[in-house]
Formats: C-alpha cells, structure tokens, sequence
C-alpha cells in the first residue's frame, strides 16, 4: 500500500517535470542556433568592413605619400648631396605639407644607408637607423604601411607610411612620413552600431521565435485535446508525451519550411547577382563606380584590361592608383557629382598601372536616388587601338600612293632637270667667250648660279620623295645611344656658335643598349636638332637628354624657340607641311617612318613662344 501510495506520489510530480524539460529542451537548442548564427553574421559583417575600412585607409595614406614624393622629386633629385648647408629649402618644402590643418605629422627623407637626412624636425637630421628589424623594414623597394598607432583616449589612428625614392630607375632612399587618419573614430562608432543593431535582431527573433513556437504549440494542444474528448475520455500518460511530441515536431516543421524559403531567396539573389557580373563582363567598355566619398563600389572585368591592373596582386588598390595618377579623373568625378548635370564626357590620355598611357574616351554619369546623388559611374573606352588603326590606315595609304606616283614620274622629272642642268654649263661657256662686257658677264653669271642652284635643291628634293617612298631594309647593330649622340655633337657644336645658340646635355649612364641602324637614326637627331636651330634664328638653348623609361631608350630634343601653334601641331608630322619659307616638309615625315621601321615612337610637346621637346622612344630587349 505505501509503495503504490510512493509511486503515485512520484509520477504526479515527477512526470510534468520531465515533460517539461523536455519541451523546454527544444526551445533551448533552437535559441541556441539563433545566438549563434547572429553571432557568426556579426562577425563576418565587422571583419568586411573592418577590411574594407583598413584598406581604403591605406589608400588614402599613401595617396599623400606619393603627393609629397611627386612635389620633391626632380629627374636630378639626390640625397647624397644634401647636407647641412643646403637642405634648408627641401626643409622648408616639406614643412608646408604638415601645416595644422594637414593630416601629414611629420615627414623623413632617408637615404639608402639609412640615414636621416631631410626632416620637418631638424633635431632628427642626421640620425641613423641601427636597430636590426627597424633596417629590416627600410629594405624595400614597396610602398609600405610600417606601423599603426591606435590613440584610444583620443580616437586617432596614425600610420606609418614608407614610399621608396626612385629616379631614372635608379634607387635614391626612402620618404617616411605619419599620417593621421580623422575616420577611426567614425569607424569604431560604425562597428558598435553593427553590434548593436545585431544584438536587437537577435534578441527581437529570440522572443518572435518564442511567440510562434507557444502559438503552434497552444493549437495543437487544442486540437488533440478535441480529439481525445471525442475518441477516449480518459488519456494516459504514455498519450499525453505524444501530444508533446507532435507539438515540438510541428514547430521544427515549420522552422524547416522558413529555413528552405531563405535558401531560396539566397539563391536567387545569388543567380540575379551572377547574371549582373555575367553583363557587365561583356560590356565593351569599363564600367567604374564610386560612392560620393570616392570609395570604389565596383568595377567590371574590361576596366582591369584597360587600367592594365590584371598582374596586380590587388585589383582594387590598382584601380586606386591609377586614379592617383590621373588627376583629371578626379576632376571629372567631382563634376560629375553635381545632381544638375547630366553626364561629363571628355577625351583624355590617360596613365595606366603599366606601360606607356593611352587615349580613352571618359564618360562620367551621376546615380541617383530620386534627388539625392549616391555616386558617379564612368564609362571608360579605349581608343588607343582605334586611333592607330585610322593613323596606320592613313600613313599606308600615303606611303602606297606615293610609292605608285615615285616609279611613274621618275624619268618625267628627272631628264629634264638633267637637261637643264647641261644647257645651264653650255650657255655659261657661251658667255664666257662671247660677252666681252665684265659687267654683263656677272650679272648673267648670278642668274645661271640662282638657276643651278635651284636646280640643285630640285635634285635633292626629288632624292627625299624617293628615300620616302622607297622602303629599306636597315643594317641593324646593337648601339651605345650616347655614343651616337656625342658624333651628332661633334657635327652641330661649331654651327651651334655660329648661330649663338647654347648647347647643354644630359646623358644617363649605364642605358641599355638598342639595335638600331645608326646612319639613320642619327640623320633622326640630326634633322631634330636643325628644326630646333631654325626655331631660334636669334639664338638661344637647345638641350638633349638621353634616359630609360619603361623598357624604352628615350632621346629627347628641346629648345625655346616660337613654338609650334596650336592649331598646327596635328600636320606637323605630315608629308610636304612645312612652317619654314625654303623647306620641303618632308624632313619630319622621313624621320617618323625611320624610327616606326625601328619599332619605336616619335612625338613633341610643345607651347607657342616657349618652345619645343621631340621625343624619340626605342625600344629595348625588354620589350
């Protein structure tokens, strides 16, 4: 009697006990889940823009780092010849980049034995690194974030940015400088709006799962309980763990069900996602946006083959540095972000990651959402290969049709000038014997030398349409360029004087040498340097250059006489234009068909009343 009085007891009580953390057992596992599964997102979340955040810091940073390069850096720039009696003014050049309003602290210029030698504080002039990893860290050719400062009490993050000084491919030391960035504050208040806002969804689905769950759970206690009235009207406990066991299935049922629906939504996003990069990659033009607060949102698979950014190990910071080098694009982009126009669109040369810069039709175009501006898309197209295309086409058909005009008119001009130049020597003869009058004599004398004379510059006239029509075949050699440089000297320096004219070069040294034919290319130079004397006939300075850029030789011509105007700097490369009153116009063109033979570039700069640069680009066994 007392057991059964004790089983009793026990059952009553410890029956809904277990029922009841059973029931609860489940709540717990899936509160479980939900915890955990907002924990992971926020995670993920912060670790993204945490790298999104470093990253575009990093950006920035160096972008400075590169403008203080850019300002001091010169083709003569040495620090080995800085001291203390003449680094005053780069001194005083550095300083203006660390006013109080910039977000430059200081700036080092160290030379290769890791020397201090300029500084915006004189007291660390002079000094030089001896720590082991501190040298470590300095022995890189990589523009470099060293170090990351965290002011916690202040909210300031500062950088430590490293840009190595190179010249004429030559290594000069390294600019050190600090760099505070203004968005770390604005950066750890982001991330603690992530936690927060993650924490509220959490706890927000905690209690919505809560709800559905004691919802479902009411219901189907309801209907069993219809149920048991109708068929027994007594239940067991063995039935009353049923009904607990179905209710729990019909929620995680359901859970299962809301689950599969978000599968399918994520991959729908990710097909309509796939399908948008699926466009965009077969675009034939690249396609960059960027957010009002010049952060890249994306950009398309052609824009990396235009910027030329596909061996980058970082597209992205690629992208970044060639809108670094194009300043003009910046410009565009703020033009553009004005919500009252529609689109800018302009025709640029543009510099790429690598290799030499090209022309690119630019299109800049604002998004916006209703009146608001959220960015700037460009439309980027590249016309490089479309312009030398026409150009090619335009110089074959030039070269074709004065090749097919040289061998019919041949022998129509020249027997005639052959024959006039005989008839000339006869009459001279003639009057020789007949005209007694010495007065006469040298009058009719003066007019045969005008005669032969002009004879003589029709010969060699018709001597250059030919050189130009016919095509050669160059004696290619392996070359020293500044070697051939100093024998086109020697043959310009005593004319030079005569005309008053100052010579000045700069030769590089230790170039690479090109294979080149050496009779041609210095009858190139040669031609250059006589333009730039009939471009100064009251005398001034002509300077020549020689240096290696890119995996070309480059020899460059400059002198400050009148200029080129503008509106004749398109024909100055084409046959028979000339500026000059006794010039056939076909010096220039000769020269740009030798250097193209040599697989090179020709070009000019140049600004009315304050000169003229020709460049003539070789290449070298690199390229």
């Amino acid at each position: 009697m007392v057991q059964l009085v004790f089983k009793e007891v026990l059952y009553k009580i410890v029956t809904p006990t277990f029922r009841s953390f059973i029931r609860w057992k489940y709540h717990l596992l899936a509160s479980g889940i939900i915890i955990l599964s907002f924990l992971t997102i926020k995670w993920v979340v912060i670790n993204w823009v945490e790298e999104n955040y470093r990253e575009s810091v990093d950006n920035t940073a160096l972008l400075l780092a590169k403008q203080v390069k850019n300002a001091i850096i010169t083709n003569k720039f040495d620090l080995t010849h800085l001291n203390r009696y003449n680094r005053n003014s780069t001194r005083e050049l550095l300083k203006r980049f660390c006013n109080s309003d910039s977000r430059i602290q200081s700036i080092y210029l160290i030379d290769p034995e890791h020397r201090i030698v300029v500084s915006t504080d004189p007291k660390q002039e002079d000094k030089a690194y001896k720590d082991k990893d501190e040298i470590a860290r300095l022995s890189t050719l990589e523009n470099k974030i060293l170090n990351r400062i965290i002011d916690d009490i202040h909210n300031i993050e500062t950088l430590d940015v490293l840009i190595p000084l190179i010249v004429n491919s030559e290594f000069k030391g390294h600019l050190r400088a600090r760099i505070t960035n203004d968005k770390y504050y604005h950066h750890q208040q982001q991330k603690k709006q992530i936690s927060t806002i993650t924490y509220l969804l959490m706890f927000f689905s905690l209690g919505l799962f809560l709800v559905i769950a004691r919802h479902f759970r009411g219901n189907a206690e309801a209907s069993i309980s219809r149920e048991s009235s109708e068929n027994a009207p007594d239940r067991s406990p063995h039935q009353e763990d049923v009904v607990e066991k179905k209710t729990s299935s019909n929620v995680f049922t359901d859970l299962t069900k809301l689950y599969q629906k978000a599968e399918e939504l994520g991959r729908s996003y990710h097909e309509s996602e796939g399908k948008i990069s699926s466009m965009l990659r077969v675009l034939n033009q690249g396609l960059l946006i960027i957010d009002l607060d010049m952060n890249i949102l994306t950009y398309n698979e052609y824009l990396l083959d235009i910027f030329r950014v596909r061996t980058s190990s970082s597209a992205h910071r690629g992208v970044y540095e060639v809108l670094q080098k194009n300043p003009r694009l910046v410009e565009i982009y703020r033009r553009a972000k004005d919500p009252y126009i529609t689109e800018v669109k302009k025709h640029l040369k543009l510099e790429v990651l690598k290799g030499k810069p090209i022309w690119a039709e630019v299109t800049a175009k604002p998004f916006q959402n209703g009146e608001h501006v959220l960015g700037v898309a460009f439309y980027i197209k590249n016309t490089q290969v479309l312009s030398e295309l026409e150009q090619s086409l335009q110089r074959s058909m030039t070269y074709g049709v004065i090749s097919q005009l040289a061998s019919s008119i041949a022998h129509e001009i020249r027997n005639p000038l052959s024959s006039l130049a005989l008839h000339t020597a006869i009459v001279e003869r003639l009057v020789n014997k007949n005209v007694e009058d010495e007065e006469e004599v040298q009058k009719i004398k003066k007019s045969l030398d005008i005669l032969n004379a002009e004879v003589e510059r029709l010969q060699n006239l018709i001597d250059q349409f030919f050189n130009l029509a016919k095509s050669k075949k160059f004696g290619l050699t392996y070359e020293h360029i500044n070697k051939l440089m100093d024998e086109v000297l020697n043959l310009v320096m005593q004319q030079a004087h005569e005309k008053n004219i100052h010579v000045t070069y700069d030769f590089a040294n230790n170039l690479p040498m090109v294979k080149i034919s050496k009779d041609q290319l210095k009858q190139v130079i040669l031609n250059l340097i006589l333009n730039s004397f009939d471009a100064m006939p009251e005398g001034g300075e002509l300077n020549l250059r020689t240096y290696f850029q890119e995996g070309y030789v480059v020899i460059s011509v400059k002198d400050n006489g009148h200029g080129i105007p503008l509106d004749l700097q398109d024909s100055i490369f084409e046959l028979y234009f000339t500026t000059k009153e006794s010039g056939g116009g076909i010096g220039l063109a000769i020269s740009r068909k030798i250097v193209e033979a040599h697989r090179g570039r020709i070009y000019f700069e140049s600004e009315p009343e304050s000169g003229t640069t020709f460049y003539v680009e070789l290449p070298t066994s690199q390229n």
